[in-house]
C-alpha cells in the first residue's frame, strides 16, 4: 500500500496521530497515493510503526473528517477523490497551511525567508 516510509519523531512535539495524518496528506499531494487507492489497514500500519492501533484509527478518523480518505466497513480505507475547493476556501486553506509552516519553521529556528527560498528551489 503506497504510503512512504514514515519515521515517527517523538522529539518535535507533534502528536503521533498528526504525523500519520501529515504523511498521508503528503502522499496525496505528491501523487504517491492516488484516488481510490487503499491505505494500509489500521492494524498493519500500527504494526509497521510500532504504535497503538488507536493512534492510527485516530489519524484515519481525522483524515476522513477532512474528506481526504473514505472508510468502507469490511473493505478498508481509501484515498478520497480530489476535488478542488472554491476560491474563497482555497485562500483560507492556504493561509492556514502557510501559518502552520511558519510556526514549524519558528519552532526549529528557521524564518520565513528560509521557507520561501526552499519553496522557490523546489518549484524551479
Amino acid at each position: 500500500m503506497p504510503l512512504p516510509v514514515l519515521e515517527l519523531r517523538y522529539d518535535v512535539g507533534v502528536p503521533v496521530y498528526r504525523q500519520i495524518c501529515d504523511a498521508v496528506l503528503l502522499a496525496l499531494a505528491r501523487g504517491d497515493l492516488r484516488r481510490d487507492e487503499q491505505l494500509p489497514t489500521i492494524h498493519e500500519l500500527a504494526r509497521q510503526l510500532d504504535v497503538n492501533p488507536n493512534t492510527v484509527a485516530r489519524a484515519y478518523q481525522e483524515l476522513e473528517r477532512g474528506g481526504h480518505v473514505v472508510a468502507e466497513r469490511g473493505r478498508g480505507t481509501f484515498a478520497a477523490g480530489a476535488t478542488r475547493p472554491p476560491k474563497m476556501r482555497r485562500e483560507g486553506l492556504l493561509r492556514t497551511i502557510v501559518e502552520r509552516a511558519l510556526g514549524e519553521c519558528s519552532r526549529h529556528g528557521l524564518d520565513e525567508q528560509d521557507l520561501f527560498e526552499y519553496l522557490r528551489r523546489k518549484t524551479s
